[in-house]
Formats: C-alpha cells, structure tokens, sequence
C-alpha cells in the first residue's frame, strides 16, 4: 500500500511539472496579450542585434529619417514626445528637451516659409553617433487576427532602435525606440513599423549631463 501510495504522489509531481509548461504555453497560444507581455519581459533581459543604417545625414519632417529608416516622434500614447526642434541665427539645429538643450548640427536647408518644419542637418565636426537596432529573441503568436482585406501576421515581435550621439564636451543625447515586426507565411519578416497600438513609439528621450 505504501508502495501504491508514493507512486502515485511522484506521478502526481512529474505530470503537475508537465502540465504548468502546457498550461503556459496554451496561455499564451489562446491569449496574444500575455504572449506579447511575455515577449516583453524577456526583451529586457536579451535581445538580438540586428543592421542599422550609419549616420550620414539626419532629416527632420516631424519625424526623424536616417537614411531609409523613419523614426516617429510620438510616444506610446501616440501623442509626440515633449521636445522641439528650432534653428539659431547661425544656422544651428537645437533639440531642446526636460529644460535641457542639444546642438544637434549645421542646418543644410533654407526654413521653409509655409511653416512646414523639415529640416536637414549634419553632424558637426568631432561628433560620436551610434545608430544601433536590436530584436526580440522571441516573439508570440497572434492566431486570431484575421482581416478579411488582406492577410494578417501569424507573429509579432518587437525591433529597438537606439541613438547615441556624443559631443566633445561631453554633452550625450540618448533616444529608443520601439517598433513592431510583423512575420507573414510566404513573405517572412516584414520591415518594423510604428504601429500606433499603444504599444509602439519613441520610448526615452535624454540629455546628458
């Protein structure tokens, strides 16, 4: 009877450590939400390096272009995140954010007299710029999005763009994105958009010292 009774109670053990990697996984097979949730979690422990354009030139028409590459300038809750962008009498880019203010370059394009705010700059002489991207390591699954118009991804992960441009002085400005990366039957991975879900945008914007 003892015998019977501790075969049972090691079964017990071995089919509950079976069925909590089941469970989690059906969790987040059935529910999009915790994958994604999941996803983000292990984004903060590791990610995936992936190419990103060199800094050449920068654009500015409300959003920042690097080479092919947009990045937006609204935030999470797809409002623009609090900074500006302004020229000085002597042709400098200023991006001004938290009280503080960075001198991004000389400004290559006359200011456009309808108001419109594109701007194009360089890089000034002795500047350190890294533009650098990384992914998720994992993504989830979304089995029940469905349009009826097009097809719809079968995953999602996310795709991180960093910016870290150093002055001589010192000075560092720091900026993160996040985008959404698609993944389609037939096509694969698809480019990262800024998907205006709340869960994609400019994450940190940061003036050092």
């Amino acid at each position: 009877m003892g015998f019977i009774v501790s075969y049972r109670k090691h079964l017990a053990l071995w089919l509950g450590l079976l069925l909590v990697p089941l469970a989690a996984i059906a969790v987040v097979v059935l529910s999009p939400a915790a994958g994604r949730h999941l996803t983000l979690i292990a984004d903060g422990l590791v990610t995936v390096p992936v190419p990103a354009p060199a800094v050449n030139k920068i654009t500015y028409d409300g959003d920042f272009r690097i080479g092919d590459l947009s990045l937006t300038s609204a935030s999470l809750n797809n409002y623009p995140l609090p900074f500006t962008l302004c020229t000085t009498a002597s042709d400098m880019v200023v991006l001004k954010s938290g009280g503080r203010s960075f001198i991004l370059g000389p400004r290559t394009n006359p200011v456009d007299k309808s108001g419109r705010p594109d701007i194009d700059l360089l890089p000034e002489q002795g500047d350190e710029i890294s533009l650098t991207a990384r992914r998720s390591l994992v993504g989830w699954p979304t089995p029940f999005d469905y349009t009826i118009m097009v097809s719809s991804p079968s995953w999602r992960r996310y795709v991180y763009y960093r910016l870290v441009w150093k002055k001589r002085s010192g000075a560092t400005l720091e900026m993160t994105w996040r985008y959404e990366q698609d993944y389609y039957r037939g096509r694969g991975w698809v480019d990262p958009a800024m998907m205006w879900d709340f869960r994609t945008g400019l994450l940190v914007v940061a003036i050092r010292p």
